[in-house]
Formats: C-alpha cells, structure tokens, sequence
C-alpha cells in the first residue's frame, strides 16, 4: 500500500479524483480510499510497478503542473524579486513559455529541461510500494533540481519582461513621433524579396545613405533597426506601400505596431504591375 499525506484537503480531493478517473479505465483490482481528507491510500496487488508508472506518477505530475506550478512561480517571483500581482501575472505566460520551449528567441532556452521530464523522474525514483511520506515535504526535499530551474526560469523571464517593456516604450515613442510630424514624403513603397528596397513616391529608389541620413533625427535610435524603421518614422509618410510574400517577420512586424493602418501590404507582382504604369 501507497500512503500519501496532503498538507491542504483541496489538494487531495483533487488527486485522489484525478487518481479514481484514471484507475477507471483499466481492468486490473485496486484498491483506493481517502482517509481524514488529507490522505489517500492505494494498492495495487498485480502489476504494481507498472501500475504506478502509469496511473499514480502521471496524476501527481498532472497535479503539480496544473494545480501548483502556476503558484510556485507567483511565489518566487513575490517573494525573490518582489513583483506585485500585476506584474507577476505577465511574466507568468512568459516563464510557462521557457519552460514549454516555446520562446526559440532566447538564447539560453536549450538549458531549460522539459518540467515534465523533471518531475517524472524524481517521482518514479521515489515513490514504491509501501511507502507512507508526505507529498509537500516530498516536494520540499526531492524536487530540489525542479525547484532550482523555476527560480533560473523566473531570471529570464525577469529579463525578457523588461525587453519586451522597452520595446513596447519605444515603439510608443516612435508611433507618437510619426502622429506628430509633418510627411517628409507622402507615399513610401517598400519591396521585401530577401532584402528591403524603398522608393519614394515617384517609385524612385531611396538610397541607404540617404535613409541613414533622414534617421539621424531620431532620438533613442540605437535600440532599433536603423537601416529602415528609424529612417521611415523621421520621414512619417502618410502611405506606406509594402510588397512582400510573407508578413511573418519581425521587421514587418515591428513597422506595422508604429505606422499602423498606413501600412498596405501587397504581393510582389502588384509592385511590378505599379512600375509599368
């Protein structure tokens, strides 16, 4: 027979039911019961390792990553970093993408082991039949490594937080100076095929001297790209032609959180099409 002890009654009543929907679906006897709310107890007389494997471990991971995980990293990130609700709340989804591998663009994101994985691990090493321990010191003293990585996870999401903070800033900045100024060039067209090209109203090329020129009145400009988003908002045109085969790419991206509904976006062919007129 297991023996597990829960500090909280909710987090019984939600494994042991999470346990009776599992143990469900298989034919083979068991036995289940909870025990002065905070207990459950459970046997398995045949196949007991491999029932263990494969009904007990998998809802005490499911618990903790469902039920807990969200909550341990609020915790270290109120209690280490001193981040108020708010704010927790943001960085969050952040931290949870690190840990999914889902945020390719950081670069420390291969360091980060699957919290599954970690989990796993650590409880089928040490849950065995007849044991008797408490789960919240089990997780206290045996989720060590678990544990560690949340705290590293929480750094880097910390630090990708403020990033994306200072991005949105200066993005702010720059749409607020684009409403503000006067259109140096009324229409822009820009081409996408590899490589950005631009041309002005009269689909003249604009060099990139000159670009480079236009955006050396911007302020803050070495946070962002200075070989077209810098120089575009100095210009502020009132249009901005874009031919391209994809949307999806940060540049793009980025010109249409500043200039908005003054990008049109349009296939390659149209821009062949234009310069034949």
């Amino acid at each position: 027979m297991i023996e597990i002890f829960f500090n909280e009654p909710i987090d019984a009543a939600y494994v042991y039911d999470r346990l009776q929907k599992r143990l469900k679906n298989q034919s083979r006897p068991y036995f289940l019961r909870k025990h002065k709310m905070n207990t459950i107890l459970i046997t398995f007389p045949q196949n007991t390792e491999e029932l263990i494997k494969s009904i007990l471990v998998p809802t005490l991971v499911q618990f903790i990553l469902l039920q807990k995980e969200d909550k341990w990293i609020q915790s270290i990130l109120h209690t280490s970093f001193f981040y108020e609700e708010v704010e927790q709340q943001q960085i969050i989804p952040i931290a949870q993408s690190l840990l999914r591998g889902t945020r390719r663009s950081v670069p420390n994101q291969k360091k980060i082991r699957k919290s599954k994985q970690l989990i796993t691990n650590a409880i089928v090493q040490y849950v065995k039949d007849g044991i008797s321990f408490s789960f919240d010191s089990f997780i206290t003293f045996r989720l060590k490594e678990y544990n560690k990585q949340l705290a590293y996870v929480c750094e880097i999401a910390i630090d990708e937080y403020k990033l994306e903070n200072e991005y949105q800033n200066l993005i702010e900045n720059l749409r607020q100076q684009v409403l503000k100024s006067d259109s140096l060039i009324p229409n822009v067209h820009i081409v996408y095929d590899g490589k950005f090209s631009v041309y002005d109203h009269l689909l003249l090329p604009i060099s990139k001297e000159l670009l480079r020129e236009y955006g050396k009145g911007v302020k803050n400009r070495e946070y962002i790209d200075n070989e077209l988003i810098v120089p575009l908002a100095a210009i502020a045109p009132k249009r901005i032609h874009l031919y391209t085969a994809t949307v999806d790419l940060a540049l793009i991206v980025t010109l249409q959180n500043i200039f908005q509904e003054r990008v049109h976006i349009h296939t390659l062919q149209d821009f062949t099409q234009e310069k034949s007129k």
